[in-house]
């Protein structure tokens, strides 16, 4: 049992969690956490722009690769990101938080030093932390090894945010460098008793419906989900937050589920169906479509991840994966329906010189994205342009529906480019959302990175003014960018264009497919300030049909 510094003892902990790339920024607090990142050769310090962005590259490093880790300075740096953070929370994504802290002695003692406030409270950015994390440690040097261990536990089970302050002291101290992760199984006895009674809830339907989502991701029970689907064809949907969680080519899936306002057969589908099966669902207001379905929740089989209610009935310690698992091999049923998927926009005619409008740009991409792609589509209007298409085989899509901090998407875009180089990574954004973190653009070409930035431009709040009383408020107007200059401004290796009509925006995609395999590709979109996708539109003229 060899003896390593503390701080070596994190950055081994955090590579064995798949984080090899640490975002953050330096602060005089935290400089003994940095240099041990910058020891460790398999760790990088990905210095961002700011720590809210820091924040937010880190959640799309976990959502690609399946945790992150970001760093910041006591008070000012953690409470700069303490929005990101909340938004992993919400959204499950686990996220690392590392705070860097003065030395115990000072803590101890009140010494009012910088960045505290004048009561000199040391422990008062950790409780607000505590309402946005599942778990937080303070540490000092007779727990530090032990509370690093749990929170890591913690994240690692519960595939949410952690919280950890650091002094710089307790950084240098000597630790054992063994550790055993926290192996989590199945009661085989409520695992075999569910499986059993799903399987007789199942042979007993004559109209079955699965209902995807985001947890079954996060849990990683995607493939043996997909497994289960592809041997029963049991016809299923998705919710928008697990947009990618079924493949698009399964038979009988049936798409996004979006209410009465498209998709009518999917709609039709779910509210006739006699057995409705939950795989790790988020019941909330933009996920449902304004809770626009018709069962009780003590009338399905609702799987969750550490547990599964049936009938309300419920079954403790039963993993998600394992359940898929057994019901995979224990059950026999196939289904005997033959649902025509009706999803997916229809082929672009020709392009013309014609105003760019979002009825071009959303079938067109549509035609853009290729297997493995990894999407990530910014709060607001854009993931209802995305909602209808048709993906290919492989692709992720990241959105943020329930906690919708608008621009998030930028530097969780570097966060996903960071964490796996070998796919395409393409962002859309608009205007609005893209100026609150547009910075971050530059650390994606500091670091070389090649996304595919799509701005959509229409001067402004879109999605508030859709929403509020009169589109002509002023304080859904926003300053005009000339976002074509940002690229040059941040003295980056990258291509840039602009499109205002379908044929420009056509073109532009054909040279996109060449130029994104060498640099960065940014390209700006311009259309009217009130146009916005047919399904968003739809939302807006007729309310009453997300309702139940």
């Amino acid at each position: 049992m060899a003896k390593i510094k503390f701080a070596d003892y994190l950055t081994m902990r955090l590579c064995e969690l798949g984080i090899n790339d640490v975002f953050g920024l330096p602060g005089d607090y935290n400089f003994k956490i940095v240099e041990a990142i910058e020891r460790n050769a398999d760790i990088n310090w990905i210095g961002s722009t700011n720590e809210l962005n820091a924040g937010y590259a880190a959640d799309g490093y976990a959502r690609t690769k399946g945790y992150g880790a970001m760093v910041s300075t006591f008070g000012v740096g953690e409470l700069s990101a303490i929005n990101a953070i909340a938004g992993c929370m919400a959204e499950n994504v686990p996220v690392i938080k590392i705070v860097g802290a003065p030395k115990t002695k000072d803590i101890e003692e009140a010494v009012l030093l910088h960045h505290n406030l004048d009561n000199a409270d040391y422990f008062a950015f950790e409780r607000a932390y505590s309402n946005v994390v599942e778990t937080t440690a303070f540490l000092n040097k007779k727990n530090a090894k032990k509370e690093l261990d749990r929170i890591i536990d913690v994240m690692v089970k519960t595939k949410k945010p952690v919280y950890v302050a650091i002094p710089i002291d307790v950084c240098e101290i000597e630790v054992d460098d063994e550790y055993e992760f926290a192996v989590i199984n199945s009661n085989f006895k409520n695992l075999v008793e569910a499986a059993d009674k799903i399987i007789e809830c199942i042979e007993k339907s004559n109209k079955p419906m699965l209902i995807a989502d985001i947890l079954t991701k996060r849990f990683d029970a995607q493939g043996v989900l997909n497994d289960f689907l592809l041997k029963t064809k049991i016809p299923s949907c998705s919710f928008i937050r697990g947009i990618d969680v079924i493949k698009s080519d399964m038979k009988n899936y049936m798409g996004i589920y979006s209410a009465k306002l498209s998709n009518k057969v999917c709609y039709d589908y779910l509210n006739s169906s006699d057995l409705i099966i939950l795989s790790g669902c988020v019941l909330s207001d933009l996920n449902t479509m304004g809770f626009a379905y018709n069962f009780k929740m003590d009338e399905v089989i609702d799987i969750k991840p550490y547990c599964v209610s049936i009938m309300g009935k419920k079954y403790e310690d039963v993993l998600m994966k394992d359940l898929f698992k057994m019901l995979d091999k224990k059950l026999s049923y196939v289904s005997n329906e033959s649902i025509i998927p009706e999803f997916g926009y229809e082929r672009c005619s020709a392009p013309n010189d014609e105003k760019l409008t979002a009825k071009y740009i959303y079938p067109r991409m549509q035609e853009f994205l290729k297997e493995n792609d990894n999407l990530i589509t910014e709060v607001g209007i854009i993931p209802f342009g995305v909602m209808p298409m048709k993906f290919p085989s492989g692709i992720s899509i990241q959105n943020q529906m329930l906690w919708g901090s608008i621009g998030w998407a930028t530097p969780c875009t570097f966060g996903c480019a960071m964490a796996d180089k070998s796919r395409r990574t393409i962002l859309i954004t608009g205007d609005g959302s893209h100026q609150l973190t547009a910075q971050e653009v530059s650390a994606m070409m500091r670091n070389k990175m090649k996304p595919i930035i799509f701005v959509i431009n229409n001067s402004g709040y879109t999605v508030e003014r859709i929403l509020c009383d009169n589109v002509d408020y002023d304080y859904n107007n926003i300053a005009c960018w000339n976002y074509s200059m940002l690229p040059k401004v941040f003295r980056g290796d990258c291509f840039v264009a602009a499109a205002k009509t379908n044929k420009e925006f056509d073109e532009i995609l054909k040279a996109v497919e060449i130029e994104q395999k060498e640099r960065m590709c940014y390209i700006e979109l311009f259309t009217d300030y009130l146009d916005i996708p047919q399904l968003a539109m739809n939302m807006v003229k007729h309310p009453e049909q997300l309702m139940k």
